[in-house]
């Protein structure tokens, strides 16, 4: 990222293509990567889960930057889980993960489930992923329309499904809630 800011793109990109190719060839972004590698320590799980994350939303970051829609993580098949709550990974309690189709199917449980400010931000990549795709290799005036109605149901899902608490970015104590900074960027780029 920072070989990118400084204008090394093409340096940047091939670094990035490194890391990926990498990331996939590992296959991290399968459940057992992390569990496997991990070992018995759940905070070094919670870092490989973090791992394959953080370089899903670069690589959608990377693509809305440069205005492509190369997307090189986002149409895999993922079941590794998500991320925690950056307090209970900083302080080493980390709770039992949540999954991706938890996360996407949350408005049909019967409970509400808590899930981690990473994790919104994740569904914001979602949302950008899939207005991102939707967008044709030939443009044509009349897929302008189609191609709108996608991305404003896509943003708008996100939002309405956002909870109370993850509305705001500055939490009661005063603090910035630094992804769900991203995340509301992110939908609002």
């Amino acid at each position: 990222m920072a070989l990118f800011w400084y204008d090394y793109k093409v340096d940047a990109k091939l670094q990035m293509d490194m890391a990926t190719n990498l990331a996939i060839d590992l296959q991290m972004f399968r459940l057992e990567f992390a569990a496997a590698q991990g070992a018995d320590d759940p905070v070094l799980r919670e870092s490989w889960r973090r791992t394959w994350w953080m370089l899903y939303i670069v690589d959608a970051y990377y693509a809305g930057t440069l205005g492509t829609t190369n997307l090189r993580v986002v149409n895999i098949d993922i079941t590794v889980e998500l991320p925690c709550d950056e307090s209970d990974y900083e302080s080493g309690n980390i709770p039992a993960p949540r999954t991706l189709q938890e996360f996407n199917c949350r408005e049909f449980s019967p409970k509400t489930i808590h899930f981690s400010s990473f994790a919104y931000l994740i569904g914001a990549v979602q949302c950008a992923a899939a207005a991102i795709s939707a967008t044709p290799t030939v443009e044509a005036e009349e897929c302008s329309t189609h191609i709108i109605q996608i991305a404003d149901c896509s943003l708008d899902g996100w939002r309405l499904l956002l909870p109370p608490d993850r509305k705001q970015i500055i939490t009661e104590t005063g603090e910035i809630d630094e992804l769900m900074f991203q995340a509301h960027l992110l939908i609002h780029v």
